[in-house]
């Protein structure tokens, strides 16, 4: 059993970054459903966020269409801010109801996943400049990712209608990078960073560069739709168990 995370997690990172190539994200999201049966659902989150660091520099020169700085900057700034406070809170919040609140926001999500296909049919010209409801936006979904894990469906629910699929892929990536090293850093000061952590992480990296290479080569066939319900299934099953387990340890 010891030996477990180390033979499952390099698949696990394989997976959640063949979705990332696919769509730009869900990469926290299939890294923390799954981890958390093998290392804890904290320790999970906490590696999800050291992957996404590399995750997303990595997805840097893939499919470089022009984004101004005027609009994504401020943006990311507000994922910052959000993520610094989001990975605050997870040091003080309780194992176990964390665990059943984790569990209650893959419920959510994967309703999301089944029901709220999001059709990213706006502009394909990058806005000129953030307005404060993108920067709020931005600043709520940073807050999920650093205390959850999951920070896609409010920006891909809101972004996706103004901008298309290439841009939408585009600001997730350059915004998931400072929210991530934002989030890692907090994770590291507050003592959540640990040596064992770290080395998952690295163990994951082949996984990762394989996953992005292979998803981005099917971003124009692959039928989203399906896949978003594969993984919405997938993640109701997850939510179940989180939930089943985290009930079972307050009761014990």
């Amino acid at each position: 059993m010891t030996d477990l995370p180390y033979l499952c997690l390099p698949l696990i990172s394989l997976l959640a970054f063949y979705l990332k190539g696919v769509t730009g994200t869900g990469t926290s999201t299939v890294v923390v459903a799954l981890s958390s049966f093998l290392i804890g659902p904290k320790e999970a989150v906490v590696l999800a966020s050291f992957m996404n660091m590399f995750g997303g520099i990595s997805m840097l020169r893939v499919d470089p269409v022009p984004l101004k700085a005027r609009y994504w900057l401020p943006i990311a700034g507000g994922m910052v801010v959000g993520s610094v406070l989001g990975a605050a809170l997870l040091k003080v919040m309780p194992g176990a109801p964390f665990q059943v609140l984790l569990g209650a926001v893959f419920f959510a999500t994967s309703g999301w996943f089944f029901f709220k296909i999001p059709q990213s049919t706006g502009v394909s010209v990058s806005p000129a400049r953030a307005n404060v409801l993108d920067v709020a936006v931005g600043l709520f979904a940073g807050f999920c990712g650093g205390f959850v894990g999951v920070n896609a469906p409010p920006l891909v629910t809101y972004a996706g209608k103004r901008l298309n699929k290439q841009l939408l892929r585009r600001l997730l990536v350059l915004i998931f990078i400072p929210a991530a090293i934002a989030q890692t850093g907090t994770f590291a000061v507050n003592g959540l960073l640990g040596g064992k952590t770290f080395i998952y992480g690295l163990i994951m990296l082949p996984g990762m560069a394989l996953g992005i290479w292979i998803g981005n080569k099917s971003f124009h066939k692959i039928s989203e739709v399906q896949f978003r319900r594969i993984l919405a299934v997938f993640l109701l099953v997850v939510s179940v168990c989180l939930i089943w387990q985290g009930i079972a340890k307050r009761l014990s």
